[in-house]
């Protein structure tokens, strides 16, 4: 008897052990705190995700790149959102649980997801308030919604959402947006390059459909089309920010609202934003389609776009367009930290005023007057070496005219060395250079520390 007792002890604890090994072995690591974030690292971890609820408000971290292809072993075809879906499409409104948690993808991709279902679509169906989703890309996705709130990464924030991104083809009814369906939350250096972002109603965006929130420092370069309230960015601004953003994305509408940046604006302030994409349908407009809301600092490419007019916005032509004096003089600030030029948004410097440029002193030996109206202009290689000799001026504005060749200013068989600009911390260049889509070539420097055309 005691050892038939003893071996259903042995047996209980055995399931019990088991039990408790499955629970915690649901990931690939990790107890889902902020300290020790669950890793998912496996299609099979981020399925286990989505179908644990009581896991929503955790801490989880990527830790590998995931491929959801519908023809892996392993993997589906899903017919709702993989986390936070809805779980009830008949009732009116979001019905489930939002995730309220964190997770960060640490710069990994989620390839593949392929989703063919009703509305709230995307990897999440919904960012709930407090939500955050950080350094994630989802990449060649494929989602195709009956309803409305569909995109690429999520359906419907009301979270945050910074550093992440989305390529392939999105479709719904309305509110559709390449990386979110409608933003209530807050969106920063985020884009969307998906080939096709498309509604058979209105409120599409290449990368976010419905607006009421915050976009900041974020850009797409998308296909858009529908029928109405239509945008390379924004479909339909409701409300809230859209701050130092852009968009190349070619757009198409065959009803009212339509705009290279925003389609229908209603109540959003846009500022410092341009768009450069081509622009066509009902009623279109270069930057915006219909604006009722605040535009300041916005401009849109006349020649590319195909359209003359905007609702909101200034039209400049391509050279306007490639000339930092046409940003500069309407309260744009650039400080390039990345030397990808597609990627605008980085060169955007947050509460930042620009440089200061006067022209009080005599100046170097060339036209203009060293303003923001009025620059220096350098056309000659004596010219541009003039100005590292000069420290009043480096408070002042340029603009190269011309290709430079600074091969006489090698330092060698007797010919100058070049004199770089801004050499110490107390003398540094605080002025604006607009190259003007010219070159500088040949430059040679020998020495120690702080080299370059520009020392500081």
């Amino acid at each position: 008897m005691n050892v038939a007792r003893r071996w259903w002890r042995i047996v209980a604890v055995g399931l019990l052990l088991t039990i408790g090994s499955t629970a915690t072995a649901r990931y690939s690591g990790g107890s889902g705190t902020e300290k020790d974030p669950y890793q998912i690292a496996t299609a099979a971890d981020l399925i286990a995700l989505g179908e644990t609820p009581g896991d929503y408000d955790k801490h989880f971290l990527l830790t590998a790149d995931i491929d959801l292809d519908p023809k892996l072993p392993g993997r589906k075809v899903f017919y709702e959102a993989v986390i936070a879906p809805d779980v009830d499409s008949v009732k009116a409104d979001y019905q489930g649980s939002g995730f309220t948690g964190i997770l960060d993808g640490k710069g990994h991709t989620i390839a593949h997801l392929t989703i063919t279902g009703g509305g709230y679509l995307g990897l999440w169906g919904r960012l709930a308030f407090g939500a955050e989703v950080r350094n994630v890309g989802v990449v060649d996705v494929n989602v195709v919604g009956s309803d409305s709130y569909v995109g690429g990464l999520v359906g419907e924030s009301l979270g945050s959402i910074t550093t992440s991104y989305s390529t392939g083809a999105v479709k719904g009814r309305n509110g559709v947006g390449g990386l979110v369906g409608n933003n209530g939350g807050d969106m920063t250096r985020c884009y969307s390059t998906s080939a096709a972002v498309s509604a058979t109603g209105w409120w599409v965006g290449g990368l976010v459909g419905i607006n009421s929130g915050s976009i900041a420092a974020s850009y797409s370069a998308s296909g858009v089309s529908a029928t109405n309230s239509v945008g390379g960015l924004v479909g339909y601004g409701n409300a809230g920010t859209v701050t130092q953003c852009y968009s190349t994305s070619t757009v198409r509408g065959t009803s009212l609202g339509v705009g290279g940046l925003v389609g229908y604006n209603g109540a959003t302030a846009v500022t410092q934003c341009y768009s450069v994409g081509a622009v066509s349908g009902g009623a279109p407009g270069g930057l915006m389609g219909i604006n009722h809301g605040q535009v300041t600092g916005c401009f849109w490419d006349r020649q590319t776009s195909g359209q003359t007019n905007s609702a909101g916005g200034t039209g400049k032509t391509t050279a306007e367009m490639r000339t930092a004096t046409t940003f500069l003089e309407a309260g744009w600030d650039f400080v390039v930290r990345r030397p990808t030029a597609r990627r605008i948004s980085g060169a955007f410097s947050k509460g930042r005023t620009i440089p200061g440029c006067g022209g009080k002193g005599p100046g170097p030996n060339m036209r203009g007057s060293g303003t923001t109206q009025d620059p220096y202009q350098i056309r000659t290689a004596e010219q541009m070496n003039t100005i590292g000799a000069s420290p009043n001026d480096w408070g002042k504005c340029f603009k190269l005219m011309a290709d430079i060749d600074l091969s006489g200013f090698d330092g060698k068989q007797g010919r100058s060395a070049f004199k770089i600009i801004g050499t110490s911390t107390q003398n540094t260049f605080t002025g604006v250079f607009d190259g003007n889509g010219h070159t500088i070539s040949r430059l040679t420097i020998d020495g120690g520390s702080r080299l370059g055309l520009f020392a500081k």
